[in-house]
């Protein structure tokens, strides 16, 4: 691409722009190309005089425009001499064209003139006063003498088609046009340039444009390429005006129409504010005369006031003040200062000439975090900060997800996600939930979209902040799977974002209502921040953090609107509360004894209700002191099958949500097949999923010491431990994990992780049951068969039960070996009552006899 030195430093939005090489077509579009440029030297330019001093400045003789309202004309007049020079001028109004031309009126044709009012009349300048155009020419003849300029080589030509559009879609000789663009695309001569110049915004809109002309394909090809190139395109894209222009901006009508600036100092924050807008310089200049004319002086609250940018007041002050009005997220802002006083020092360093050889870090970031940590926020200060330091010329930002980037047919991804860098550039692309870019299935599309992203983030080096968000897990994965995104976002460019703490989330809740011009109630007040607390212990993956507490607020004025029916004087109640919410809200603790209840019908367990009068007492205490609760415990069960250590764990769920303690109570029932894979990779996978599925409830986790590895090398079942320990603190107090299993065994699982025995804070001892324990499970069981158990009876099931011990010490069942004792007695009545007449009516019992023998 050819540079030149004058004029792209006279505007900065043309500061990116180079002509092509090798190439015959250059590609103008954007929506700034019907802009005024305000230049350094105060005055204001149309596109076509920029580009006339552009090419001119590049070496070009003589530049030729064309629009269909004005067939051919020049801004100086070396260039229309260049263009007449050959062809025989008489005096007489009918001129004679040269030789190879002839039309409707044979060799002649009409005399015209052509007005173009320029400030400098010199030669090889835009003349003083109007420039005598060559004769006016239909359609035909015009493209007939811009395809002979382009094709002569004497004196280099650049070609301006000011509104491409028009000409290919209405010029009369369309055939003839799209046979010399053809011509020019396949045969041109490097030293010549044709320019056309588009209003779309994207390429991709100029290609769809001409590709559904159906009448120049050959310069659809040819854009087509363009959007291919990874870098080097005869391409150019006009954009809105960047701060340091409208700034001059506002000084021209300061002067010619006496507006108002309300703060000096702060006029660079105003014009800042006006270039994250989307807003070409006329528009602001229209914008800026009203306020001149309606005597309002220039400030950002006016701007504010009549929607002209947006922001509010908690954006006003420096970055580093509204850095400290951020809630929470303190690692956040040390990162976001660290970026900050990083880059100003590099800007002053090289602003006395020093560091300039080294290569400059990268300025693309990682964003991880749950939604509604305020990614989208800071993305925006970074934005700022940036543009601020000069780094930036506009700093706005643009928000995309993946399907702003991903297409679902081959080759149109590249496109689209160039098309979405183009709007980014000089600003900052926030890229969110960016893993999913490498999760796209065999189709690869995904990976087009990552190729693409690099391609930019080093072909535009400078030009844009890309920053990647997602859950902190998965964008991991996401940057070790693609080496070229690590190294363009290094480890110190990764900030995380942690949820937001409870006190903060209230925080959080209560500025919301404030901006909603809600008052509420010191009794409601102290209920939201038990709701807050309340939400952050239960919360799973995915929470919603601060748009959480956006929702909340919204559903309270929902309810408190319908209630006061338009009397807003009338303050947000406790009532306004949403119900879901309420479940949140401290309970009395209720008495051991009425928990007890469940456990009471259970046979011994003397441990267990002894950890539930614990946990009531605690509470009980806490409740009086006004304090809050605590995270419920992680639990051991030690003993044989059949103590009722699964039943019990199903009755804990129930007890610790009656005690606060946990939200929905539920039980999950794991072994080791739920947790570990067989390939590498998949089991830390398999338990995180089993752990989440427990959340508010109780994970049980049967015969735990399975989970051991064998040492092999090939068993996974450490993996599972790690990731379950893992697991254990990062959810702490809002699940309850149980182990369960032999003593022995049980204590080799906790040794297989240090952090494991720390985490299982009791642990509940389940014996075997005595003699006279498993009568009564037996009896129990029986009567709920409405089965009898007389004293002989019992006393022989009792002998069996014990000799079964004694037979079998390892596998005794417990209360399992009674379940099966029941099955053979009833059996056995079954046999006996068949075999005596008339013995089905009246209460049955079981007899002694109904025992089985040893040998049974």
């Amino acid at each position: 691409m050819s540079s030149y030195s004058g004029t792209r430093f006279l505007v900065e939005r043309l500061e990116g722009f180079r002509l092509p090489i090798g190439d015959p077509l250059f590609i103008v579009h954007g929506r700034g190309v019907d802009d005024v440029f305000i230049g350094r030297d105060y005055r204001g330019r149309g596109i076509e005089e920029l580009l006339w001093e552009v090419l001119h400045e590049a070496g070009f003789a003589r530049v030729v425009f064309s629009t269909l309202s004005r067939p051919l004309y020049f801004r100086d007049t070396r260039s229309r001499d260049l263009s007449r020079r050959r062809m025989p001028v008489r005096t007489t109004d009918s001129k004679v064209m040269r030789p190879e031309f002839s039309g409707p009126l044979g060799r002649r044709i009409l005399s015209g003139t052509a007005a173009v009012s320029t400030p400098d009349g010199s030669a090889g300048s835009p003349a003083a006063g109007p420039v005598p155009s060559l004769p006016t020419l239909t359609d035909q003849h015009r493209v007939m003498m811009l395809d002979h300029f382009m094709r002569q080589t004497e004196h280099r030509t650049a070609v301006v088609f000011i509104h491409a559009e028009e000409s290919l879609r209405y010029d009369r000789a369309e055939r003839t046009l799209a046979v010399s663009l053809a011509r020019w695309t396949e045969h041109g001569h490097d030293q010549n340039l044709c320019v056309l110049i588009f209003r779309k915004d994207t390429l991709e809109e100029v290609r769809r444009f001409v590709a559904e002309l159906r009448s120049v394909p050959r310069l659809e090809s040819y854009l087509h390429d363009q959007r291919q190139r990874s870098s080097g395109r005869a391409t150019a894209a006009i954009g809105h005006p960047h701060a340091a222009e409208l700034e001059r901006l506002v000084d021209l009508v300061r002067i010619k129409e006496e507006l108002g600036v309300g703060d000096w100092r702060g006029l660079p924050r105003v014009t800042r504010a006006m270039a994250a807008e989307p807003l070409r310089a006329s528009n602001w200049e229209a914008r800026l005369r009203h306020l001149a004319k309606e005597k309002q002086p220039l400030d950002l609250a006016e701007l504010r006031r009549r929607q002209w940018v947006g922001g509010s007041a908690s954006d006003d002050g420096s970055i580093s003040d509204r850095i400290d009005r951020m809630v929470g997220l303190n690692s956040v802002k040390e990162h976001l200062e660290n970026l900050r006083w990083r880059a100003t020092t590099d800007t002053a360093l090289r602003a006395q000439g020093l560091g300039i050889a080294a290569e400059e870090g990268s300025p693309h970031l990682v964003f991880t975090g749950n939604p509604g940590t305020g990614k989208t926020t800071v993305a925006r200060l970074v934005g700022e900060i940036y543009r601020d330091l000069g780094l930036l010329a506009r700093g706005h930002l643009v928000e995309a997800e993946v399907p702003d980037l991903v297409a679902g047919v081959i080759g149109q991804t590249a496109i689209r996600t160039n098309d979405t860098v183009d709007r980014a550039i000089d600003g900052v692309l926030l890229v969110d939930e960016a893993y999913r870019l490498s999760d796209q299935g065999g189709r690869g599309f995904g990976q087009q979209a990552i190729d693409a992203l690099l391609s930019r983030m080093e072909n535009d080096r400078g030009r844009f902040v890309l920053v990647l968000a997602g859950y902190p897990d998965k964008m991991e994965e996401f940057l070790d799977s693609n080496p070229g995104l690590r190294s363009r976002v290094p480890g110190a460019n990764v900030i995380h974002f942690p949820d937001y703490e409870p006190d903060e989330l209230h925080a959080i809740l209560l500025g919301r209502m404030r901006a909603l011009g809600l008052r509420w109630s010191e009794e409601l007040e102290d209920q939201l921040r038990e709701v807050t607390h309340g939400l952050y212990a239960t919360r799973e993956t995915g929470f919603g953090n601060g748009r959480a507490m956006r929702d909340l607020a919204d559903e309270l004025k929902t309810r408190w609107a319908r209630r006061v029916r338009g009397v807003v004087s009338e303050p947000v109640e406790s009532v306004d509360l949403p119900d879901g919410y309420r479940a949140h809200l401290r309970r009395p603790v209720p008495q051991a004894d009425e928990l007890l209840v469940a456990l009471d019908a259970l046979v011994g367990l003397e441990p267990v209700k002894g950890l539930i009068r614990d946990l009531v007492g605690r509470l009980r205490l806490r409740q009086r002191r006004g304090a809050g609760s605590f995270a419920p415990p992680h639990l051991l069960f030690v003993g044989p099958p059949g103590t009722g250590k699964t039943t019990v764990a199903r009755l804990v769920g129930g007890l610790f949500k009656e005690l606060g303690l946990l939200t929905r109570g539920h039980l999950v029932e794991v072994t080791r097949a739920e947790l570990v894979a067989g390939y590498v990779g998949q089991t830390a996978s398999k338990t995180q999923k089993a752990v989440r599925s427990a959340l508010g409830g109780v994970l049980f986790i049967d015969e735990a010491y399975s989970l051991s590895t064998d040492g092999n090398g090939r068993d996974y079942g450490k993996e599972a431990i790690n990731t379950l320990n893992r697991e254990m603190e990062e959810l702490h107090g809002r699940l309850v994990v149980i182990a369960a299993g032999y003593a022995g065994p049980m204590d080799g699982f906790l040794a297989e992780n240090e952090g494991l025995r720390s985490r299982f804070t009791e642990r509940i001892v389940f014996p075997h049951y005595s003699g006279p324990e498993l009568v009564e499970i037996l009896r129990r069981m029986a009567h709920e068969q409405a089965y009898a158990l007389p004293a002989p009876t019992a006393l022989r099931a009792q002998l069996w039960l014990e000799r079964q011990r004694r037979a079998h010490p390892k596998d005794f069942g417990n209360g399992r070996t009674v379940r099966v004792l029941l099955d053979r007695m009833e059996a056995r009545l079954a046999r006996r009552l068949d075999a005596e007449e008339g013995a089905g009516s009246g209460p049955l019992s079981l007899a002694p006899e109904d025992v089985p023998d040893d040998d049974d």
